[in-house]
């Protein structure tokens, strides 16, 4: 990698449960003087995206994530239809985005891929003009992420804790959607607009979304007998779920949802109330695979 390259790192500190300190540790240890680097802190909620900016501004070759999904959405939202690029040092509880990338979940190896700085072009989407880079949608999985971020505790026990516990009482809703202009209704327990591949933790909700093929895959999961809770469960780790009779997908470009009660946006929860009109923005975004 050349010298000139300029990376600014934004490290949450408190994402996920790794020791950022340690994360630190690696990047002085493994940059050393190959880069021009600097770290910097997010300190409130949406400050990687001030940060990501104030990087752009100062001419950064790439900005890197060290955070979870949430600080990617950030970062990466600054950065579509920039020349610069989003890298990821995943150390946030799930890592969704990072995983369907393949990068390395270990510190160093994730470094080290960013020093190739193999860039892609991928594609973003939007939720009434809010970013997202993964996934988006509304159901089980939004109820879910609300339950979550008011936990306190961060990690996959805490996730699966919420999930289990809340699983019994959620009730499915009916929805009416639009895909590219075609209706759909259906009383679903969850519904995913997919850009790319899993929530996170290796949960692949939809297992052939693609980051370039300028198509969201649109997950339809509905309301299934809680006998099958360990069935569906295991489709979702082994890449099966599209096979499940309770699971139906279609592709397209632009979704609307009518009237939805909460949703969650790369797993942050939003307030709902509303209709959500998702739409595709393809090849926006620079990326270090």
């Amino acid at each position: 990698m050349k010298q000139q390259k300029k990376i600014v790192f934004i490290v949450n500190p408190i994402s996920g449960d790794t020791q950022k300190l340690r994360i630190v540790e690696q990047i002085h240890a493994v940059l050393n003087d190959k880069i021009d680097y600097d770290i910097q802190y997010t300190e409130y909620a949406r400050h990687a995206i001030d940060l990501a900016k104030k990087a752009i501004q100062n001419k950064a070759d790439a900005v890197i994530a060290v955070g979870g999904d949430g600080t990617v959405n950030e970062v990466g939202s600054a950065l579509i239809n920039s020349e610069a690029a989003l890298g990821v040092v995943p150390s946030g509880s799930g890592n969704g985005f990072a995983r369907h990338l393949k990068i390395p979940m270990d510190i160093k190896s994730a470094l080290h891929r960013i020093l190739e700085f193999n860039i892609i072009q991928i594609d973003t989407g939007s939720v009434n003009s809010k970013p997202f880079l993964a996934t988006t949608g509304t159901g089980f999985d939004s109820h879910v992420a609300h339950k979550f971020a008011d936990f306190g505790k961060r990690g996959i026990l805490s996730y699966m804790q919420i999930s289990t516990s809340e699983y019994l009482n959620y009730k499915a809703k009916d929805y009416e959607i639009y895909v590219d202009n075609q209706k759909i209704e259906n009383k679903a327990f969850l519904i995913v607009v997919a850009n790319s591949s899993q929530y996170g933790n290796n949960a692949w909700i939809a297992p052939n979304a693609s980051l370039t093929d300028g198509l969201f895959n649109i997950g339809i999961l509905e309301k299934f007998p809680a006998a099958l809770l360990p069935d569906i469960l295991l489709r979702l780790f082994n890449k099966t779920i599209e096979k499940s009779k309770y699971y139906h997908s279609i592709t397209g470009k632009e979704v609307i949802i009518k009237q939805v009660d909460d949703y969650h946006i790369d797993g942050e929860p939003m307030k709902g109330g509303l209709d959500l009109h998702i739409q595709m923005n393809p090849k926006s975004l620079n990326v270090i695979s």
